[in-house]
């Protein structure tokens, strides 16, 4: 969004857990024309004392936080509970509040809020691809905790009107991923003759979607989507781990 220089501005609210590293961000704030346009603020999505005021400040707020390790949600469920479902929850009512003062006249116009879930909510699909109508069959507690964070989302939306939309997308991958992740894992373990752990016989497939995509479908979801609407967003590129594994040993020869 930054580096379009259209003048919008964005504020970064992290918690900088294990996974979160201030140098990604550094060339935002080296950069003379997007240091102006950028803040960052540490906190926790769960402290409304935090988001309140930041919300008063927003047009659209875009929830990216999300404990995402299915095995670290297995070992520790109660932190990704945090973040998806009480996260979500103080967003909402955030969202509410701003909503109120717009129709009072307090400011121009309602926040819109898009919250970036995930395609794990569907559960396992054996046969062909999800669609936005079926039904959530979450398998992990990261999921189920995806899940209803998007639920919560609908409710808000048909209880009090708030303008809210919900991007689902597939396993994404980019530079800067943190290493618990497949593709990083494997190219950080392959670059130094470590070996690469695959899940039995590496033949659970995954959908494939690379992160300047996706952050382009989340773009456009939020200038043009339908309020209250779900939007799966695919990579169009279904591979096994074993192929992930195959094409990784390749390009690094």
């Amino acid at each position: 969004m930054l580096a379009r220089r259209d003048g919008t501005r964005v504020t970064v609210l992290d918690k900088l857990t294990y996974a979160g590293n201030l140098a990604n961000l550094a060339p935002l704030e080296a950069d003379p024309d997007t240091a102006p346009r950028f803040a960052f603020v540490r906190g926790d999505i769960a402290d409304p004392v935090v988001v309140a005021p930041l919300a008063a400040e927003a047009d659209a707020i875009v929830n990216f936080a999300a404990e995402s390790h299915v095995d670290r949600s297995i070992l520790e469920p109660a932190a990704f509970l945090r973040t998806g479902v009480d996260g979500v929850h103080v967003l909402l009512e955030a969202v509410r509040r701003e909503t109120e003062r717009a129709a009072s006249g307090e400011r121009a116009a309602a926040p819109r809020l898009l919250q970036v879930s995930t395609d794990e909510v569907y559960g396992s699909v054996e046969n062909g691809a999800s669609r936005e109508d079926d039904p959530l069959a979450p398998r992990s507690p990261y999921a189920a905790a995806k899940a209803a964070g998007d639920l919560l989302v609908g409710a808000y939306h048909a209880t009090y009107g708030l303008d809210v939309v919900v991007t689902r997308g597939a396993n994404t991958y980019g530079p800067r991923q943190h290493p618990e992740k497949l593709i990083p894992l494997f190219v950080t373990n392959a670059l130094e003759d470590r070996p690469l752990p695959l899940y039995g016989d590496g033949l659970q497939r995954r959908d494939w979607l690379w992160v300047g995509d996706h952050a382009g479908a989340i773009a456009l979801v939020l200038a043009a989507g339908q309020p209250g609407g779900v939007y799966n967003l695919p990579g169009s590129a279904e591979l096994t781990n074993r192929d992930v594994v195959g094409r990784v040993l390749r390009l690094l020869n």
